[in-house]
């Protein structure tokens, strides 16, 4: 079977280029309209068992919107699917530092790989509790463009606000 990854709609700091990290806002009038172009794509695409989200509003969110068009019944709140926790980068303009100075602050409280584990931990845990099942996984960027590099083995494009990634949820069920 497969899970499906779905980044949440669009905020307005999506809109601003701020880096939102554990900054809890809400979907904008255009992410909600994302999340439900995005249930509908998935609609057409097959039946789907769960919905798992980050326990983020956005994402949340988004969740909902998707579990209602598709009649899912709850979403579950996964905490290891949050974004990345961007510390001191919280909220700076994506055009405010250079690459160097951006990544360094990124990095200052969680690292690259402290967030591919969590990943790695949350997709193998949804791919395992759902084996045989179809799944769909609302999540964030940073966070997904990680776990997802690291379980295919080279370097995931990023994801936009609202689109959607489908992989065979046994590749998760062993890393």
């Amino acid at each position: 079977m497969k899970c499906a990854f779905v980044r949440h709609g669009r905020t307005e700091w999506n809109k601003k280029r701020l880096l939102q990290g554990r900054t809890d806002n809400p979907l904008s009038a255009e992410g909600y309209f994302e999340a439900t172009k995005a249930a509908q794509s998935l609609q057409r695409i097959g039946h789907w068992h769960a919905v798992y989200s980050s326990p983020l509003m956005r994402s949340v969110q988004t969740a909902q919107r998707i579990a209602e068009i598709l009649a899912i019944a709850r979403v579950h709140k996964q905490a290891d699917l949050v974004e990345r926790d961007f510390g001191p980068a919280e909220g700076i303009h994506l055009g405010d530092f250079d690459d160097e100075t951006r990544n360094e602050l990124i990095c200052a409280v969680e690292t690259d790989q402290e967030v591919q584990d969590r990943a790695l931990h949350a997709f193998r845990y949804i791919a395992e509790r759902h084996r045989g099942k179809n799944v769909i996984l609302v999540g964030h960027g940073a966070l997904f463009r990680l776990g997802l590099s690291a379980a295919l083995g080279y370097d995931h494009p990023p994801i936009f606000n609202g689109d959607i990634c489908e992989f065979p949820s046994e590749m998760f069920q062993n890393i």
